[in-house]
């Protein structure tokens, strides 16, 4: 009877043994599957070398924010755009190139152009919290997380200075827009305006229902009717220069008044 007793003590005074802690849940971006890229992400390091935060005085560098969608990258560097569509295979990402939009009209600087070639050499996509890494082959990206982009106020009236960096034809009657909430007016009367909503910087335009008047519109005219229905931009400049895209066309304007 002693020896029970004793090993019943025994077994009521030795510790409990060890319970594995429960491992913790991985976080949405470290668990297995596709990345999350979506929202918007600030350029921090392109292929090993820091990103500029602020604007270099000889113009060579730009902070580069870019937009991330289901199927599609938009980056943006002062005015100049660059839009590549991607798809999913397994684990890699496959980068195309779309309508990259026109350029500013001083070109591209050689960080830049090296941002363009890196953005397409591209192949897989990391996160860790809220860092995004975007790699290929002699190619790296990594982005912070960027506040949303906020609507730029394009409200006013404005005068087209450069179309696609060549001022309007001689003999042409300037043409002015006056842009309101939801709508763009034209001061030609062979132009009824476009509606259009904003989302941050991107547009998108509903064309206008062509010629309003009898006379005859002219070659430019058309060209500036049929690049309105196709704006998908609005930047506005440090200077004060509202500069409107499409996905081949620039256009300047320069606030009236």
């Amino acid at each position: 009877m002693r020896v029970i007793l004793l090993a019943l003590c025994l077994a009521a005074c030795s510790p409990a043994p060890p319970v594995d802690a429960p491992s913790p849940e991985p976080s949405p971006e470290e668990r297995p599957g596709p990345v999350d890229m979506r929202g918007e992400w600030r350029l921090t390091v392109m292929n090993g070398r820091p990103a500029p935060s602020t604007i270099d005085p000889d113009d060579a560098h730009h902070p580069i924010a870019m937009t991330v969608g289901d199927f599609s990258f938009r980056a943006r560097s002062q005015c100049i755009a660059f839009w590549r569509t991607y798809e999913r295979q397994g684990d890699r990402l496959v980068v195309t190139s779309a309508n990259p939009g026109a350029m500013c009209a001083r070109g591209l600087s050689d960080w830049e152009r090296e941002f363009d070639r890196t953005l397409s050499a591209i192949t897989t996509a990391g996160r860790r919290g809220e860092t995004l890494t975007l790699t290929g082959p002699d190619a790296s990206l990594t982005f912070e997380r960027a506040p949303p982009q906020p609507p730029v106020d394009i409200t006013g009236r404005w005068r087209l200075r450069f179309f696609h960096g060549a001022a309007p034809p001689a003999g042409e009657a300037p043409i002015e827009i006056t842009i309101g909430d939801g709508r763009i007016e034209a001061n030609a009367c062979v132009f009824s305006g476009w509606r259009y909503r904003q989302d941050g910087p991107l547009m998108e335009v509903i064309p206008g229902q062509g010629a309003v008047c009898e006379r005859m519109t002219s070659p430019f005219e058309d060209r500036f009717g049929a690049f309105m229905d196709g704006v998908t931009r609005a930047t506005i400049l440090e200077g004060g220069a509202l500069i409107l895209d499409s996905a081949a066309t620039q256009v300047e304007f320069r606030k009236v008044g």
